[in-house]
């Protein structure tokens, strides 16, 4: 009942918020991002000349998804006519230029160029296929392979080398091998989490931000190596250089290249330290106590053409040279695996990972095993949330949020919900959790077993679906907004203050990938920027809440904004047929604890309505038994209640329930899908009461 008393006074009040000096803001994004061009200079491209092909030429063309080996047949104006092997049989197709390479060309750390040696009497076309400490192999065209000392190489090749040691790293840019994929022990029976709310609400030590976590305003802006870069993580480290790790991924379909770790110093603004994983690696956290990094790839296996999933952890630190493979293993699920991959260090050891769509759980690396897997009961499965030092994992639900120590599995606290769990957010200090739900944001004291919550009417943020939700400072909490933007809500106020929109140069976020997170009261992403006619990327930190943020804040009175409060009057207009005096009774009661007056006078008008909707058509297909594959159409006709606020004629406020299909129903013996629907279809006078 508070719930809607409470949903009635906010919603109202919305409508007046256009009237005061609050209007949604663009994000600082083109602030920052003009502000992250300066630290850097865009430099220019190198011209690189297209390469030519004869006929008999040895090549690779890209084929669905692969490099092929082929026979150049005939090259003209751009298009190369090659042979090869598909399918059993020999293939012709005629390729762009981008889409044939020189096979000797494959798997090259450099482009082609001619080698010499000190006496200047050698001198080979080749490219630079590895650079194995003092020695580097080459490969001819004719695929012939040559291993040379470096120092019996030009002058000239050997500040090449050291060149390309200096600007990708040891090796020249070859990413370290990652380990063999292992197949860790699963969790059977025992090694299952306790849930459904077996542990009530419990009080909870604080588990705050680890004091190295800080932020600084500013930003640093790099250039694009290649046209397929992208930016697929941005994880906010902190400590005295303000660390940004960036993770920039070549998302070629064809020959994707390593993925590159660049550290930004937000303190010196400038790119410190550059490593190579794989390509194909996803990163997706890294503990700074421990210096190791998880990632996710997709491995094709004989077994799996479209790849199974493993994770991998890395050592590294700004100052490497190169990361150091730790383990990887086998993340696969035997059912279905999720849309997005979702893993989150614990601790330098355990990993806890979205395994599928509702379930959790968490790997023990050094002990090669699975330490334990929990369901998560909800409908549409938001992420869960890490405490500030990751020791507990809340679980948002349907019906409560677990709370569960993180290494363990064991079930510290339950919280209960009744709006649902869109998402979690733990205060920096560790002292509040903050549950979003459809309506609601209800915020709790996780150090006390009884102080009652605080909750929120929060319809400007509150949604029954997935949903991300942060505190900014202890007062304010800043939800996702339905349109990509964010809502920054005030507990103060009781009302969401300011919108955020980010421009078309913020990189997006997709996939599973990291690249907005806020932390330390300011908003780390990232972003595409341009410079004299040059592409780059930049990482940054902004601070929020933003510029006149706190001078609106300070200056707005929330009564103002009220519509409706305790003391106005209504006018009830209830239509509801023979349920009419039922839906009459039950909304005075909701009126009188909103602390309103009912007047037949009224200018604002309470309208409760029931009716039925128009017949509709559903057809059900058998999934079992004697009539498996068959189908039966029933015909639906929905009972509609229906409660609305009318202020002006306008509708300021509104809220329906309807009957309707099940999606799936289980018939015995005799029955009848037309008779199960018709079950479904009742009046909902309770619908009024709630």
């Amino acid at each position: 009942m508070t719930t809607r008393r409470r949903a009635v006074s906010w919603i109202v009040a919305g409508m007046r918020t256009l009237n005061v000096p609050i209007r949604a803001k663009r994000l600082a994004a083109r602030t920052a991002v003009a502000l992250l061009t300066l630290g850097f200079i865009l430099h220019p491209a190198v011209a690189l000349a297209a390469d030519s092909f004869r006929a008999g030429d040895a090549v690779e063309v890209f084929f669905l998804g692969k490099w092929r080996p082929a026979v150049v047949v005939n090259y003209r104006s751009g298009m190369v006519l090659a042979e090869y092997e598909f399918a059993g049989g020999p293939k012709r197709n005629a390729f762009k230029q981008n889409e044939v390479r020189l096979a000797y060309k494959a798997g090259a750390l450099s482009k082609p160029r001619f080698w010499k040696d000190a006496s200047g009497t050698f001198r080979q076309r080749a490219v630079l296929l590895s650079i194995d400490g003092d020695k580097v192999t080459l490969r001819k065209p004719d695929m012939a392979e040559v291993q040379i000392p470096i120092t019996a190489l030009s002058d000239s090749d050997q500040r090449f080398i050291e060149r390309l040691e200096k600007e990708a790293g040891p090796g020249g840019g070859k990413p370290p091998q990652p380990p063999p994929i292992e197949q860790f022990t699963v969790a059977q029976g025992g090694g299952t989490a306790a849930f459904g709310g077996g542990t009530g609400r419990a009080a909870l030590a604080p588990d705050p931000v680890p004091a190295y976590l800080t932020m600084k305003h500013g930003g640093v802006g790099f250039v694009m190596e290649d046209f397929w870069d992208r930016i697929g993580a941005v994880l906010p480290i902190g400590g005295p250089d303000g660390w940004l790790l960036a993770a920039v991924e070549h998302q070629s379909p064809s020959e994707p290249l390593p993925t590159r770790l660049l550290w930004a110093s937000l303190e010196r603004q400038q790119i410190e330290g550059r490593q190579l994983l794989p390509p194909g690696e996803v990163v997706l956290d890294y503990h700074p106590p421990s210096h190791r990094l998880l990632t996710y790839a997709k491995v094709e296996t004989p077994e799996n053409r479209w790849g199974k999933s493993v994770l991998t952890l890395w050592e590294v630190l700004p100052t490497d040279k190169q990361v150091k493979p730790v383990v990887r293993w086998n993340a696969e699920p035997s059912e279905r695996r999720p849309q997005e991959p979702w893993a989150r260090l614990v601790d330098g050891n355990a990993v806890v990972q979205r395994w599928t769509a509702h379930d959790f759980v968490v790997w023990d690396t050094s002990g090669k095993r699975m330490r334990y897997r929990t369901n998560q009961e909800s409908f549409f499965a938001p992420a869960p949330t890490l405490s500030g030092g990751r020791k507990y994992l809340f679980m948002p639900e349907d019906k409560q949020v677990r709370i569960l120590e993180t290494a363990t599995g064991r079930l510290v606290s339950t919280l209960p919900v009744e709006d649902g769990a869109a998402a979690v957010a733990a205060s920096e200090d560790g002292r509040w959790a903050a549950v979003l739900g459809r309506s609601t944001l209800t915020v709790w004291d996780l150090t006390s077993a009884d102080a009652a919550p605080h909750r929120y009417q929060a319809e400007a943020i509150g949604t029954p679906f997935r949903a991300t939700l942060n505190w900014v400072g202890n007062r304010r909490v800043m939800a996702s907004s339905g349109h990509g933007g964010l809502v920054l809500f005030s507990l103060e106020h009781k009302l969401a203050l300011w919108n955020y929109q980010f421009d078309m140069d913020a990189v997006r976020e997709a996939k599973g990938r990291r690249v907005r997170e806020i932390i330390a009261g300011h908003l780390v992403y990232a972003a595409s920027v341009s410079a004299g006619g040059q592409r780059g990327l930049a990482v940054g930190s902004v601070q929020l809440p933003g510029p006149k943020v706190d001078e609106a804040a300070a200056a707005l009175d929330p009564e103002s904004l009220m519509i409706i409060k305790p003391g106005t009057a209504v006018r009830l207009d209830v239509r509801a047929g023979g349920d009419s005096a039922q839906v009459q009774t039950a909304l005075e009661r909701e009126i009188q604890a909103n602390g309103w007056t009912v007047s037949g006078s009224a200018s604002i008008v309470v309208v409760a309505e029931m009716k039925i909707g128009d017949t509709q058509q559903v057809t059900y297909r058998s999934l079992g038994g004697r009539g498996m594959g068959g189908e039966e159409t029933v015909s639906i006709t929905p009972h509609i209640s229906q409660v609305r606020i009318e202020v002006g004629g306008n509708v300021a406020w509104q809220a329906g329930t309807s009957t309707g299909a099940p999606p799936m129903m289980r018939l015995q013996e005799g029955e009848t899908a037309q008779g199960e629907v018709n079950r479904w279809q009742r009046p909902n006078v309770d619908f009024f009461e709630k």
